[in-house]
């Protein structure tokens, strides 16, 4: 089944500390690791152009959480209510190279092949992910269930006065870091 995605990003955040408060509400950790994307489109980008994205992600879990595969299908953003609003269709794979092998076959071609360094939490009808990409600063997702759960966690956490964005997280690197290319960013 396919949900909408509703999210934004927090900007500015002190990882040590937005753990620490997490934890405090009752949040608990649901991943730490490292997180390898792949994006796909066809020559031409025709995905990209219209706002979508195909990737495969792995997940490698560390400090005991479990490592998983997924491929992910993403429809255009809207904003809604200040929140980045997207069609999200989800699953997981077992044979990521089989997948890729499968992909390529059909004339989808690698766009974006970089790493980031996850924590993910999870409180209520919440998700929270802090991530941290090479030669750059960290930043959280919050992703709920409405505007209003994440405008009141906002409120709960003290960051209403955070930069919010409802960026990609290409977007982002290309407004506030220019000169980090993030499509091949790797550790």
């Amino acid at each position: 089944m396919n949900t909408p995605e509703i999210e934004i990003k927090v900007l500015g955040v002190k990882p040590d500390q937005i753990k620490k408060d997490l934890r405090a509400l009752g949040a608990k950790q649901t991943f730490a690791g490292l997180v390898k994307c792949l994006h796909f489109d066809r020559p031409g980008q025709p995905l990209h152009s219209k706002g979508k994205l195909f990737r495969l992600r792995r997940l490698e879990g560390k400090l005991g959480f479990p490592s998983k595969i997924e491929i992910c299908y993403k429809g255009p953003k809207q904003i809604i209510d200040n929140c980045k609003v997207r069609e999200e269709i989800e699953t997981t794979v077992e044979n990521p190279e089989q997948f890729e092998f499968i992909i390529k076959r059909l004339g989808f071609k690698i766009t974006l092949d970089n790493e980031k360094i996850r924590e993910s939490f999870s409180l209520e009808n919440l998700h929270f992910d802090i991530d941290t990409y090479p030669k750059s600063p960290t930043y959280m997702e919050i992703e709920g269930k409405d505007s209003k759960s994440i405008d009141q966690i906002l409120e709960k956490l003290n960051l209403t006065k955070y930069e919010r964005s409802t960026e990609s997280a290409d977007e982002l690197f290309q407004r506030l870091w220019p000169n980090i290319d993030l499509t091949w960013l790797k550790f």
